[in-house]
């Protein structure tokens, strides 16, 4: 074997070697990530009709636009769970990241990132089996702990980037599957991204979730 193929095994091995690290690490790591609990009720053409179980948020209001309001708002919510609370209690971290356009109360907000009506809010889902009571106090000010409820939604999943004209798609077929099945949505869609920006691209799960109104 030359030299020049030598070196073109070696890098494609390396090459290899980095991308295993890197889905195992998504696999492993951002796979076991505490999320809410649901339970599927049917799937109509990959779409999950889901009944979630009731869970906590806490929750921040975003004063800037933009990634500079993101990144605020995260370090104040990372600050209430690793430790800035009374009595310095660390809350485990959880998924997913939403996004939600229109104004609705059936889904206030969740982890960890919500548009309401009221501006753009971020807000992480607390461990399962929490409580607002038996949460540790913020020490913050701008942090609230708030019980959510959603009831039964629908959800479409894609893998890859979750880029916004992608969430946007999946929520046109989303919309089109329920129409066709009879069932009225209940408030505005969300956009979940249950994996951080360094998670491996073709791993990533994002979902659009949509709240229903009972049969």
């Amino acid at each position: 074997m030359t030299r020049s193929k030598k070196m073109l095994v070696g890098s494609l091995g390396l090459v290899a070697t980095i991308i295993l690290i890197w889905a195992g690490y998504t696999h492993f790591y951002e796979g076991g990530l505490g999320q809410p609990s649901y339970q599927v009720l049917k799937t109509i053409d990959g779409v999950e009709l889901r009944q979630y179980d009731p869970f906590v948020i806490a929750s921040t209001q975003l004063n800037k636009d933009g990634q500079a309001g993101l990144n605020s708002g995260f370090r104040v919510l990372a600050g209430y769970i690793f430790g800035g609370n009374a009595p310095g209690e660390k809350i485990a971290m959880t998924a997913p990241v939403l996004q939600q356009e229109g104004a609705g109360e059936s889904i206030p907000m969740t982890a960890p990132v919500l548009r309401s009506s009221e501006g753009m809010r971020m807000a992480f889902v607390m461990p399962a089996g929490r409580s607002v009571e038996s949460l540790p106090i913020p020490k913050s000010s701008a942090v609230a702990l708030t019980n959510v409820d959603w009831g039964e939604a629908a959800a479409l999943r894609f893998s890859g980037s979750g880029k916004q004209e992608r969430f946007e798609a999946a929520e046109e077929e989303l919309r089109r599957t329920l129409t066709a099945a009879g069932r009225q949505p209940a408030g505005p869609a969300l956009y979940a991204q249950y994996n951080s920006p360094s998670a491996f691209p073709p791993m990533r799960r994002n979902e659009v979730i949509i709240p229903l109104e009972p049969k």
